[in-house]
């Protein structure tokens, strides 16, 4: 048996040993390294819908109310909780556990199974050559060093202030291991609490009802959007993970990590759905749709930001908008054709004032007054299911722009390997190129789904609408299918 196999066979030992966790003879944890799944729970036998396959106490899971570090300085535990936070404070008690108690850690069994350093493949770990690979996909602006920095430095003035010498020097490498685990494995657990005393301590607790945590065997589940069968169910005294639907022998039990599209599950976790998500999307900056709005309607770069602005902060149209923001950094395009609403009706604002005849010549408060006028009627028209055949025409080549972003091999279907991808460089390349190919994917069903999905009405039908006369109308010229 290999280290890894008796990392496994010691956790599953101290699982019913230590952590006293009661699981199901219907599972086991087993080794799918072959298809680049690591560890993961089978199905031994047949399992019916809403078994319970596992049940972990409370005590067994690792957080600021259990580890070791608040056990000994009990001070340093109402800080933790009220000042700091329940996500640096488990950052600082994983690193107790693992540099200071060591072997002696109650969860060293558990913390042989995490991931080694150099096997975390979230994007923290990521060089600036493979970050660069992931380019135009605006996953590349969400790694979050700068963020984790941040919080590195308030993890260290947390140390020295504490007193905890023990802890030592804490390294960026150890905090950004530790920090990526936490990101990968940890949950965030409901704070239900049968001692009256205990629950008004939590209660100062800055974490909206649940602390960060990591459960051991929990976390050994792999996780699929599509394939998800079981669910943590949380009781006062222990944590149930429970099946939601039959389980067939031999069957992978699947938990589920949120509504996530393959660029943020490698973000975060460090793996994609090589088939790919159900929530996957892919993005249209604010730049590139004010790129295609100027080449269409020659409007300078400036006047079109100017209007966007106002759109954005003028208080009379946000109410017109019902308080929603339209003006976003970046616009989601799902999967299954469906355009993020906020896209769609500042678009059709967009090319409905830009139609205007004498739009160019209107100073700033005739601009308001046009764009009020605008803004309320568009805003009824997509809310209706309606929009104007220009309209159409304009998301079509604003996806079409983003499209021509990225490069040509995002466009080839990528397979799962049902083989060990032989080292970490060839699994991150590999997984780049399909994070790029589930968003092409998404962005092509949104660009053929746009008739689909609304019902065209003429351009002139809204601008005489608006301004109670007949003005001349733009044509725009339909577009076909998107091939690359």
């Amino acid at each position: 048996m290999d280290g890894y196999g008796q990392a496994t066979e010691q956790f599953s030992a101290w699982l019913s040993e230590v952590a006293g966790v009661r699981m199901s003879p219907k599972i086991a944890i087993s080794d799918l390294r072959n298809f680049n799944q690591g560890r993961c729970v089978v199905a031994r036998e047949a399992i019916e819908g809403q078994e319970v396959l596992f049940e972990i106490p409370r005590s067994a899971i690792l957080n600021v109310g259990t580890s070791r570090l608040t056990e000994k300085y009990p001070g340093i535990r109402g800080r933790l909780l009220e000042e700091i936070g329940h996500w640096e404070g488990l950052v600082l008690c994983m690193l107790y556990e693992m540099k200071v108690l060591n072997i002696q850690s109650r969860w060293w069994a558990y913390f042989q199974v995490l991931p080694r350093p150099d096997e975390v493949n979230s994007l923290m770990f990521w060089n600036d050559e493979q970050l660069e690979g992931l380019k135009p996909s605006l996953i590349v602006e969400r790694v979050g060093v700068a963020e984790a920095k941040q919080m590195y430095e308030r993890v260290l003035q947390y140390v020295e202030e504490s007193g905890v010498e023990e802890l030592g020097s804490v390294s960026w490498s150890d905090f950004v291991y530790v920090a990526s685990v936490i990101m990968s494995y940890s949950f965030d657990v409901e704070l239900v609490d049968a001692d009256p005393n205990e629950e008004q301590e939590l209660s100062t607790v800055k974490n909206d009802g649940y602390m960060k945590s990591m459960i051991p065997l929990a976390d050994t589940l792999n996780a699929n959007t599509s394939k998800c069968n079981a669910n943590l169910v949380y009781d006062i005294e222990s944590l149930k993970m429970c099946a939601t639907k039959p389980i067939g022998m031999g069957e992978q039990v699947y938990n589920i990590y949120g509504d996530h599209p393959n660029s943020e599950l490698l973000r975060r976790y460090g793996y994609v759905e090589w088939e790919g998500s159900k929530y996957d999307f892919g993005e249209v900056p604010m730049a590139t749709l004010v790129n295609v709005i100027h080449q269409k309607f020659q409007w300078d770069i400036e006047h079109l930001t100017q209007l966007i602005d106002i759109i954005r902060d003028n208080e009379t149209i946000g109410d017109e908008l019902q308080g929603e923001n339209i003006v976003l950094h970046a616009y989601d395009c799902y999967s299954d054709g469906q355009i993020i609403p906020e896209c769609v009706v500042l678009l059709q604002i967009m090319v409905t004032f830009l139609q205007i005849s004498e739009a160019r010549t209107l100073d700033r408060p005739a601009v308001e007054r046009t764009l009020l006028r605008v803004v309320k009627k568009c805003f009824q028209l997509v809310e209706s299911g309606r929009i104007t055949k220009n309209c159409a025409r304009m998301i079509e080549y604003v996806i079409d722009a983003r499209l021509r972003e990225y490069p040509s091999h995002a466009f080839r279907e990528i397979t799962p390997d049902h083989y060990s991808i032989p080292d970490i460089e060839s699994l991150r390349q590999r997984m780049t190129e399909k994070v790029l190919q589930s968003e092409v994917d998404s962005l092509q069903n949104c660009f053929q789904s746009v008739e689909e999905n609304f019902k065209l009405i003429a351009d002139s039908k809204l601008l005489e609408n608006i301004s109670k006369r007949k003005l001349p109308v733009k044509k725009f010229k339909t577009m076909k299918k998107v091939k690359r």
